[in-house]
């Protein structure tokens, strides 16, 4: 079924559009969240709290953008202020590991190990420049649509995604270098 008729019957009540909606989504905010907070837990609690937010402020949806991109807004919003609670709860800031994965073959560790560094790099980017990454690397999203859901403008976006590549250019660099 078409989203904009499942928003609208999820608007009249159907819990089961909203369902749909959810399953449609639900796998990709939570991956957009993982790689925003770097911690699978606060992902998954944070894509419960972005899809409860969003049914329960469905009426407010105005629909000038995507659905996605609307709900986008609220889970990025939601890691935003879980990482600032974090951030004065948590003595020096954010301290945490990014979870190694299963183990795989041998050919795939490496580029897994690779990815795994790539992770904890965006990590440490600040929380705008860090969302535009994953936003724009890992969703494909357009840089339109990337303004629309951290409310900014088109070209405020392409900048921070500049100065994020710039900065994870030269801490390989860096570390290139020092090997």
């Amino acid at each position: 079924m078409e989203e904009t008729k499942l928003v609208e019957r999820a608007r009249g009540g159907d819990a089961r559009a909203y369902r749909e909606l959810v399953e449609r989504h639900q796998a990709r905010v939570y991956a957009t969240l993982r790689k925003i907070t770097g911690d699978s837990d606060l992902a998954m609690d944070l894509t419960q709290d972005a899809f409860i937010r969003a049914w329960e402020r469905l009426d407010r949806f105005e629909e000038r953008s995507a659905f996605s991109t609307w709900l986008y807004r609220i889970a990025v919003r939601l890691a935003y202020d879980a990482l600032e609670r974090e951030r004065r709860t948590t003595p020096g800031g954010l301290d945490r590991d990014v979870p190694d994965p299963a183990p795989g073959p041998d050919r795939h560790a490496e580029r897994r190990a690779d990815a795994e560094e790539l992770e904890r790099r965006i990590a440490e980017l600040p929380e705008v420049q860090r969302a535009v990454v994953v936003l724009r690397t890992y969703d494909e999203l357009p840089y339109k649509e990337i303004a629309e859901i951290l409310g900014t403008t088109e070209t405020s976006a392409r900048v921070s995604y500049h100065y994020a590549l710039t900065k994870l250019r030269g801490r390989y660099l860096e570390e290139a270098k020092t090997e």
